[in-house]
């Protein structure tokens, strides 16, 4: 190896100690982007099922007496 490879190979060694944080920032922000997209598209898919508990208590315990709907003529 002569001067010239050996001087290439410590500058790509210092470029590389010098840009690594800022490329570990910037691979640490996309995966950070891509795990909160992916969460969203999630919950963006999710709905409610007929047989979720939360359906189920909707349909089996009535709104409370002292409100009427607006189809009976309450008034909100």
């Amino acid at each position: 190896m002569n001067y010239v490879d050996a001087g290439f190979v410590l500058a790509l060694a210092a470029a590389a100690r010098s840009f690594a944080p800022d490329v570990w920032f910037l691979v640490r922000r996309l995966l950070g982007a891509g795990v909160r997209l992916g969460a969203l598209a999630l919950a963006e898919q999710q709905h409610v099922s007929p047989t979720s508990p939360m359906s189920l208590m909707s349909s089996t315990f009535p709104a409370s007496p002292d409100t009427a709907s607006l189809d009976e003529g309450g008034h909100r």
